[in-house]
């Protein structure tokens, strides 16, 4: 790992058998009883489980019980439950709720002892507290939305509108390294927007900037340093390229291209649309003809590509699908169009989680890679995701 993230602890087992046949989208499954309900059930009764007596989830190796960036993001899984398992997720939720708002700093962030983490930590501590209360939680969700603001690449810290880094966030604070990428970012837009912050607001508008330097469209994105723009219509991590060495595609201008990648540029889609972008923006088109093209929930697509490595297309699964789930509800249809014709992508998703739940109801990943084999990380993907896709499941 570069360096742990929340997707990273955030991007950051075996799959059982390769996934079943996804369903056209004009003739939806026939699941009889309807697994929904049991994958969602033996995933959410795995995590209340795992929670610490501190009301913790997760943990770092060496330190206490209990990792701020997991326990949000578990806490934001549990408080935006399905009305079905609301009574059985509430009690785990006030525990945790105490855990988290210990490690809120007086300069609003949420941290924790590993370093680097500052802006996953926070971004997630939001989305956390908004879905259990906005209102009882207002101070510490202005608190901590305020420093998460002041946590963007953009004049104040020196960075000008010309480097690459300009409006995206990453893991240092003050700008005492630029270095955005598109994974911290995402996490930060999603979570001031959670906060109330108004598409029109100048942190979205730096953040847009960034956003657009990472599509892989040259109607759009100009490309700035030595980046051109693969055409592709998706996104790469990074237009700094400072750690964006996998996939570097040398061209004869001296300019270099990446290979877009499905975590990315699902996450592009969903950050455009809440920086304000229309659907008929053709930075959004540019995005969904990539997904039409690429679209499957058997790998984050384009990894395997980038890394020259089959095996790295299962790098990341499960923080894609939370990114899918996310960018997909927030299009507001059941349906996705593919080459293949129109899919029900909540039915797909749920397909790929049926074939891989564990036993005990967990879910992890055999590629250790951003902490996905850690089973508490990577059920509360699944719950968060399933809770995003739930209005979308085709039922009878």
């Amino acid at each position: 790992m570069q360096r742990i993230t929340l997707s990273g602890v955030f991007l950051a087992l075996t799959c059982l058998g390769a996934a079943p046949a996804l369903a056209q989208a004009s003739k939806p499954v026939d699941y009889g009883l309807d697994p929904s309900y049991t994958v969602y059930d033996g995933a959410l009764s795995y995590l209340l489980k795992s929670q610490h007596k501190n009301g913790g989830f997760g943990q770092i190796p060496g330190q206490p019980p209990g990792e701020v960036g997991i326990t949000g993001l578990v806490i934001k899984g549990l408080a935006s439950a399905p009305k079905e398992f609301q009574a059985k997720a509430k009690p785990a939720v006030e525990k945790a709720i105490g855990f988290l708002l210990k490690h809120q700093q007086k300069d609003g962030s949420f941290t924790q002892q590993r370093s680097g983490l500052s802006t996953y930590r926070t971004a997630i501590a939001i989305n956390a507290l908004v879905a259990v209360d906005r209102k009882r939680y207002a101070e510490q969700i202005k608190k901590a939305a305020d420093w998460l603001k002041g946590d963007q690449f953009d004049a104040e810290e020196g960075v000008a509108e010309d480097n690459p880094h300009f409006g995206g966030f990453g893991y240092d604070k003050g700008g005492k390294k630029p270095d955005a990428d598109m994974s911290n970012t995402l996490m930060a837009i999603a979570a001031l927007r959670d906060a109330g912050v108004k598409p029109d607001d100048p942190v979205f508008k730096r953040a847009l900037t960034f956003l657009s330097r990472c599509q892989n469209s040259s109607e759009t994105n100009p490309g700035v340093g030595k980046l051109k723009p693969k055409d592709d219509g998706g996104f790469i991590y990074d237009p700094g390229l400072s750690r964006n060495k996998s996939g570097m595609i040398k061209n004869a201008d001296g300019t270099l291209s990446f290979e877009s990648y499905a975590s990315m540029t699902y996450g592009g889609l969903m950050s455009m649309i809440y920086t304000g972008v229309s659907k008929d923006d053709a930075r959004i088109k540019a995005a969904l003809a990539w997904i039409k093209a690429n679209y499957t929930l058997e790998e984050n697509y384009g990894l395997g590509i980038r890394n020259k490595d089959p095996k790295a297309a299962q790098q990341g699964l499960y923080y894609f699908y939370h990114v899918f789930a996310k960018a997909l509800a927030t299009l507001g249809s059941k349906t996705v169009e593919t080459k293949n014709g129109k899919r029900f992508w909540a039915q797909d998703l749920l397909s790929a989680f049926a074939k891989r739940q564990q036993k005990n109801g967990s879910f992890v990943n055999p590629n250790d890679r951003w902490w996905e084999q850690d089973p508490t990380l990577v059920t509360a993907y699944v719950i968060n995701s399933l809770n995003y896709a739930w209005p979308y499941i085709p039922r009878k």
